[in-house]
């Protein structure tokens, strides 16, 4: 039996400078009140510019693409952050690709191309 793909969200968050600990602490606490799971998580530092803020990188799964975008929607009303860019891929989706969001926009794309999912 073939591995069944789950919906993914690839997202890039930069994150208030002040209080990076608290700001992951509300993402990620967010994303495990909606469902989701996590498949990858990178946090890159500003140790090296002072005046930049660090951002996160997360991949994330759920059982249904509906709870990714509702993720998404807590995202805009949540913490300090600007959205980097958010890339939905719903293996179910027949909608086609899309281009990619602008910067600081909660704006996702949907892709249904099956080599473009991230995988554990």
């Amino acid at each position: 039996m073939p591995a069944t793909r789950l919906p993914t969200l690839r997202l890039s968050l930069q994150l208030d400078g002040t209080d990076a600990f608290g700001a992951m602490e509300w993402v990620f606490a967010s994303a495990r009140r909606t469902g989701l799971a996590p498949e990858q998580l990178r946090f890159d530092s500003a140790s090296f510019e002072p005046a930049s803020q660090p951002v996160l990188h997360a991949t994330l799964t759920a059982a249904d693409a509906s709870l990714l975008w509702l993720f998404l929607r807590r995202l805009e009303s949540g913490i300090d952050m600007a959205v980097l860019g958010a890339d939905v891929d719903d293996p179910d989706s027949e909608a086609p690709s899309e281009p990619a969001p602008a910067p600081r926009t909660v704006a996702p794309q949907v892709r249904s191309d099956a080599g473009l999912a991230l995988t554990a």
